[in-house]
């Protein structure tokens, strides 16, 4: 008596299955893939914008805390009060500056924050007081700012744009410094320094 054997292989109809199965978990895996990729990538540039952003308001704070109650001499020979504020950019002058290789230099240091275009510089001066024609050394500190506000305030809390400034006479002397910051991805930043002990 012969008995017949079933061939035992896939059908093609089965292999067509399987291959679609196949096919559609590879398109889930893949978008759970990209998307996670997607999350990654967006939480690294957040984490390193946050990063930047730490690092300018501490710059700019530790500038702020040395500043120190040394008048200037500008470049055209005139004499530059050692805090200058106007036009949303302030100037002052600060100790503190480092001199690991000894250079016969000043350790004050004319430094100056302001807005250009989207970019936050600080700026600085080789010599605290300057010579013609000599430049500033720009340092961007924070990108993608929208607008940058800098303004002090006396003791009743009234707010001073320019300093020093006979507009500003009437006004008590400056307590306190607010810096406002506006940036594209984290909407508004203030800040509020009080000002150091002697300065003006």
């Amino acid at each position: 008596m012969m008995r017949h054997y079933r061939n035992q292989g896939f059908t093609l109809l089965e292999m067509l299955v399987a291959v679609a199965i196949f096919a559609v978990m590879a398109g889930i895996a893949y978008s759970s893939l990209n998307q996670t990729v997607k999350i990654g990538n967006q939480v690294s540039e957040a984490g390193r914008r946050l990063s930047e952003l730490q690092f300018a308001l501490t710059y700019f704070n530790r500038d702020w805390m040395q500043v120190s109650p040394r008048k200037i001499r500008n470049q055209y020979g005139d004499t530059e009060n050692q805090v200058v504020l106007a036009d949303n950019s302030i100037s002052f002058t600060r100790s503190g500056w480092g001199n690991l290789l000894q250079h016969k230099r000043s350790e004050l240091q004319r430094v100056q924050y302001q807005l250009v275009g989207k970019k936050l510089l600080r700026r600085h001066w080789r010599s605290l007081d300057q010579g013609i024609g000599e430049e500033p050394l720009s340092t961007v500190i924070l990108s993608a700012v929208e607008s940058f506000e800098i303004q002090f305030i006396d003791a009743e809390e009234r707010p001073i744009s320019t300093w020093p400034d006979e507009v500003t006479r009437g006004l008590g002397e400056p307590i306190a410094l607010i810096m406002i910051l506006n940036l594209d991805d984290f909407g508004e930043i203030r800040r509020i320094l009080e000002f150091p002990d002697g300065v003006l």
